[in-house]
């Protein structure tokens, strides 16, 4: 039998096809299909107050059915737990979020009284409520940042007491020393202000009169168990601490028949607990 030989670059074309097929499938083979998240879930605390002119409005007994007297001093504080949707920016070479939902559970205190010397004059109105908003953000400004690396030097300081005895000297000397070190930095953080506005569904959990040094309970059928109102603000959020102040009204009367309302400012500070990074 007589072999007919190949052409000399067929062996080599043979190779080159099957290095070039097992290449294609080991690329097919590492892809990895990957889905952009759009949404950045966040959640965390705040605790806030304000003093003088924050609360129930009017303060004198012409314009408010549930006073008795004029009262002047007004205190308002206020904590929530705020779940919060922030959405990222679609634009090329741009990061950070642009707009945002955010809800809470908020629970507001609020007091004023005219403090009186007298005990037999003394009157005070307390109303605590539990609010839900529904709050629509959006970012003026939003950085990536990362700490730096910092050293610290070491310190050693000297304190001497000399006690005279009268016919000797004792001399006492202490020495603290602070040993230096350096921190490495690198952690991720975040800085951005949101602007926010929003109505909140508010419901009466229980108001309080105090009259003469006497405290009841606020059973009159005329306080209304709800009120609908709106809440607008700034927020600073700093790494995880966030600084807020808000301004909110209520957009009904709280008290039926009379022109009573809850406005004023709100300063909070508040602590979120997953990271704000984008």
């Amino acid at each position: 039998m007589k072999l007919i030989p190949l052409p000399p670059a067929l062996p080599v074309c043979l190779l080159l096809a099957l290095h070039l097929s097992v290449r294609v499938d080991a690329q097919h083979t590492d892809r990895v299909q990957v889905t952009p998240q759009h949404w950045r879930f966040n959640s965390g605390i705040d605790v806030g107050a304000w003093w003088g002119g924050t609360g129930v409005t009017p303060l004198s007994a012409v314009g408010n059915p549930m006073l008795h007297s004029k009262l002047s001093v007004q205190a308002a504080y206020s904590g929530d737990f705020y779940l919060e949707w922030l959405h990222k920016k679609d634009k090329p070479g741009q990061v950070g979020p642009n707009i945002g939902i955010k809800t809470k559970l908020v629970w507001d205190y609020f007091t004023t009284n005219n403090n009186a010397a007298s005990t037999d004059s003394y009157e005070s109105l307390t109303l605590n409520y539990v609010n839900v908003p529904l709050l629509f953000e959006y970012c003026i400004s939003f950085k990536n940042k990362v700490t730096r690396p910092a050293y610290y030097a070491p310190t050693s300081n000297t304190s001497t007491y000399v006690y005279d005895h009268g016919y000797y000297y004792h001399i006492i000397s202490n020495t603290t020393t602070t040993p230096g070190g350096w921190t490495p930095g690198g952690i991720p953080y975040t800085n951005a202000i949101f602007v926010y506005v929003g109505p909140q569904l508010c419901y009466m959990a229980k108001g309080f009169h105090n009259s003469g040094g006497t405290e009841t309970v606020i059973t009159d059928p005329a306080l209304e168990k709800a009120y609908a109102g709106f809440i607008g603000g700034f927020c600073f959020y700093l790494a995880n601490l966030n600084l807020d102040i808000s301004y909110q009204r209520s957009l009904t009367d709280i008290y039926s028949g009379s022109n009573v309302a809850v406005s004023g400012f709100l300063f909070r500070v508040g602590f979120n607990v997953t990271r704000r990074k984008f």
